[in-house]
């Protein structure tokens, strides 16, 4: 897995044909950003001036607990 933790964003080119079905199959989320630890689109929260889904929010913040 390629953690992305600083919110670099990849240029990705969609392709015309797939990404219409791809789009209409995803659940649609808060924001349209991707990302900012796996770097898919749409994401649900944005927290620290960052976007993430609910899931890896939570990976974030359990990997953030040993740290402290």
């Amino acid at each position: 897995m390629d953690l992305n933790l600083f919110g670099k964003k990849e240029e990705k080119k969609p392709e015309e044909n797939s990404s219409d079905s791809e789009i209409s199959s995803e659940p649609e989320g808060k924001y349209p950003e991707p990302c900012s630890l796996c770097g898919k689109a749409p994401t649900d929260k944005k927290w620290g001036g960052q976007f993430f889904h609910k899931k890896c929010f939570r990976k974030l913040k359990k990997g953030a607990r040993g740290m402290l």
